[in-house]
């Protein structure tokens, strides 16, 4: 006899309600299952970051965005991001210079308070000296420090473990575990959860990991590149208007070559170091102009695209690539700059 549409006919299906209650505890165990994966990974990515110095922990991530790569090529959007997070450690290192000087320099001024004679202290050229620009140029880097240290690590807890996840389980539970890492929230580190809800589904997430699956490198890399700047970076760092003040500045002193003694390119080079030179020099930088705002998401994505293709050229170049391989090696080794 022909069984009926309706599968809860006793008749049909005399025993419905046991293998609906067997399917909904099926469900219910792969949900949590989901959960607990997520959580591995997660304290995982927590374990990598958890040192307190910014340049320290952003070694580590380099190193971590570097094994990524070369465990598995295709994810060529890690092997870019070692490159962009080993940057961002050199503009730490820029700041953390800045904030030294301006310290070194109240320091001594402070001191000189202390222990000069009120005579000393009539006269305006016996002091140490304590210039306004220096004072401002280090309370901007301390700005820039933050929120440089929040953007790097809060970037790699959320796509490491994307990466991680899909590369142990494939797309299929990928896809089908990806809601079920929101319920993490509150239960793992997230410096960015006053802007950003940890765990939310993206459409470019999904995309992402759906090229890298068909095997479109390039459609990858720039799907991640899109959740990377616009779902993370834009409203954890470049929303900021502090930030994003100093960032403006800087390019306008770099561009039209003010003298201002701290302003820097804004450049990604895809080599271990924080600047390279030569004709056949590989970086990509920002932009030549003044006004050129690094904060407008569009000329930040047109940035960081035409770096990721300058990363794919070199990558199918029959020389070229061994240096960049060279490059990812050293930075997994927690070498760099």
């Amino acid at each position: 006899m022909k069984k009926c549409d309706d599968h809860r006919c006793p008749i049909c299906y005399p025993n419905w309600k046991e293998e609906e209650a067997a399917a909904k505890k099926r469900a219910e165990d792969d949900k949590q299952d989901c959960f607990n994966c997520w959580r591995v990974y997660q304290k995982k990515a927590e374990a990598i970051v958890s040192v307190d110095d910014p340049i320290v922990r952003n070694r580590r991530i380099n190193a971590a965005y570097a094994q990524l790569w070369l465990d598995d090529h295709r994810f060529q959007w890690a092997g870019l991001a070692a490159f962009a997070s080993k940057q961002v450690g050199c503009g730490l290192l820029n700041a953390a210079e800045m904030i030294d000087k301006s310290n070194r320099q109240r320091d001594a001024y402070q001191q000189w308070d202390k222990t000069s004679s009120p005579l000393e202290r009539l006269s305006p050229y016996a002091s140490p000296r304590m210039p306004v620009p220096d004072q401002a140029s280090g309370e901007g880097a301390r700005k820039v420090y933050e929120m440089l240290a929040k953007g790097n690590v809060a970037l790699f807890l959320d796509i490491w473990p994307l990466h991680m996840f899909y590369k142990e389980f494939g797309l299929q539970r990928f896809e089908r575990c990806l809601p079920e890492r929101a319920l993490l929230s509150g239960a793992v580190v997230w410096p960015i959860a006053d802007r950003v809800p940890f765990g939310t589904v993206k459409d470019e997430i999904r995309r992402g990991f759906s090229a890298i699956d068909s095997g479109n490198l390039t459609e990858g890399v720039a799907q991640l590149a899109r959740h990377e700047q616009l779902n993370i970076l834009q409203p954890a760092m470049y929303n900021d208007p502090g930030f994003t003040t100093l960032m403006r500045a800087n390019q306008f002193a770099w561009a039209l070559n003010i003298p201002t003694g701290s302003a820097r390119e804004i450049q990604l080079t895809l080599a271990n170091q924080c600047t390279v030179t030569g004709a056949n020099a590989k970086y990509e930088i920002f932009s030549k102009e003044p006004l050129a705002n690094l904060a407008d998401p569009d000329q930040r994505m047109a940035f960081v695209l035409r770096a990721a293709n300058r990363f794919n050229e070199l990558l199918h170049h029959p020389i070229e690539r061994h240096s960049v391989e060279n490059s990812l090696f050293l930075l997994a080794g927690g070498g760099g700059r």
